[in-house]
């Protein structure tokens, strides 16, 4: 190795050291420890104005100085509510003691003795341990408050402040979903319909189990009338909440809307499948497999209303029968159309119509016993 790179070496070495050091000493001068004990005496006295100046003097002397460091933070949570200057201090902090803790683990590798004597003074003596639990509960609870004045912002529709609040709470922790989620529902509130859409779709970028973030964004696309990103949305929602038949309806609606025939088709089938007895989507099944030019799965799908419609007993649609019968006739389900008329004929006895296609059906069955009843039937109509 070259003495230039050795040199390197050693001032890396020093350095690194150099920090660790710094970060567990809690020396103080003269001078500092006289401020400590005066910003403690008017922290003692509630006169926090008059104690933060000499804790910051104490940490411009020592930036690691774990009294002083706990001491501000102290005083922007409990008695200035400013959270996000506290949870500033409680991070300093708990490097701070991580610092001490990773020297004491650095130092028992080689001395188990001087190990030994170190925690006793640098970490048992002041029960960091316990400090450090109580810091961590300290800095996470700030961002809970933080959210929590946001809400309350929110609950008196102060949405502007709110917006300002979850912007700072965004620059602080950048990752944090509910933040995301509470900015779109202050901007839906707003009628900013675009700024809402894009902090869902942060929001689901960040959890992409959200789906209810999913929802939203395929509701506002939905809104905007771009139908085929509202669909995949819904879709995407769909891979999460796999047995709610509402994600499979919508996106199918919203594909219905684009003129995608093909993709609504396929969603309203996995709806169908999870409400087998919603009546509204095997019609529009029936429809779009119409439009697809497959008769068979139409008629296929119409049946399936009819079956829906008459489990209680009565027909309520009887249009839904009417049309079944012709399909029938078309596609040569002369059985199946016998029992379907039979139907028609039950609600509508002075259809002629359905009398008619009754015995055209028994005809093309040659069951000549059925081709009577309905000529019969015919006749006495005449």
């Amino acid at each position: 190795m070259s003495e230039f790179k050795k040199i390197l070496v050693i001032i890396g070495i020093i350095s690194i050291f150099g920090t660790s050091l710094l970060a567990i000493s809690q020396d103080l001068s003269v001078q500092g420890k006289k401020n400590l004990r005066s910003a403690n005496m008017h922290l003692g006295g509630k006169r926090p104005e008059k104690a933060l100046p000499l804790y910051e003097l104490v940490l411009e002397e020592n930036p690691y100085q774990i009294d002083a460091l706990n001491n501000i933070a102290a005083i922007y949570y409990d008695i200035k509510g400013d959270y996000a200057e506290a949870r500033e201090y409680f991070i300093r902090l708990i490097v701070v003691i991580n610092s001490i803790f990773a020297e004491y683990e650095e130092i028992k590798l080689t001395d188990a003795k001087a190990a030994k004597k170190f925690f006793k003074e640098n970490i048992k003596k002041p029960k960091l341990e316990k400090m450090l639990e109580s810091v961590i509960k300290f800095r996470d609870n700030c961002f809970t408050q933080l959210v929590n004045s946001g809400k309350l912002k929110i609950k008196n529709e102060e949405y502007h402040d709110a917006i300002k609040i979850f912007t700072n709470i965004i620059e602080i922790v950048p990752d944090s979903t509910i933040t995301y989620r509470l900015m779109a529902l202050c901007y839906e509130k707003l009628d900013d319909l675009e700024n809402s859409r894009n902090y869902f779709i942060k929001t689901a970028e960040l959890d992409p189990a959200d789906f209810y973030a999913k929802q939203q964004v395929a509701s506002l696309y939905f809104n905007e009338e771009n139908f085929i990103e509202a669909g995949n949305w819904y879709m995407e929602a769909a891979k999460i909440e796999a047995e709610n038949p509402d994600n499979y309806y919508n996106a199918g609606l919203s594909y219905k809307n684009a003129g995608n025939d093909s993709l609504s088709y396929n969603a309203f089938q996995k709806a169908l499948e999870l409400d087998p007895e919603n009546i509204s989507i095997a019609v529009t099944l029936s429809n779009i497999a119409l439009s697809l030019k497959d008769n068979i799965a139409s008629t296929m799908y119409l049946q399936k209303a009819v079956e829906i419609d008459i489990a209680d007993g009565k027909i309520d649609n009887t249009m839904y029968v009417t049309t079944l019968c012709y399909k029938l006739y078309g596609l040569k389900k002369f059985d199946e159309l016998i029992k379907y008329g039979e139907m028609w004929h039950s609600f509508d006895d002075s259809s002629k119509e359905a009398v008619q296609m009754l015995y055209n059906a028994s005809k093309e069955l040659n069951n000549k016993e059925l081709m009577n009843k309905y000529n019969k039937m015919y006749q006495d109509m005449q």
